[in-house]
């Protein structure tokens, strides 16, 4: 029989140091990304950071857009607000139209 393992990529493994090296920046700027309300890692009952693979992509997303848009902390944070009204929005949309 083959057994195979599901990975879940919300399952926090990474600390703050891996997961600053998987993405080239300082262990600071995830930090700050936290408290700017970008990214909001898992916390050990010791209050180390866990980050998952679904963070490490959001991270990725936020430095790109950053990086290539020329967006700051504060146009990020504005855009992800948006596209999660957006999203919100289309969800209740398709509810109404489905006669939820």
């Amino acid at each position: 029989m083959v057994r195979t393992e599901i990975h879940r990529t919300d399952q926090p493994v990474y600390t703050i140091s891996v997961a600053a090296e998987l993405l080239g920046v300082h262990p600071r700027t995830l930090r700050i990304y936290e408290e700017e309300g970008l990214i909001q890692p898992r916390r050990t009952k010791t209050h180390i950071r866990l980050y998952s693979q679904d963070d490490i992509v959001r991270l990725q997303e936020i430095m790109k857009l950053m990086d290539q848009w020329s967006l700051n902390l504060s146009g990020v944070h504005a855009l992800f607000e948006a596209a999660h009204r957006l999203e919100i929005e289309i969800d209740q949309m398709i509810r109404e139209m489905l006669g939820d």
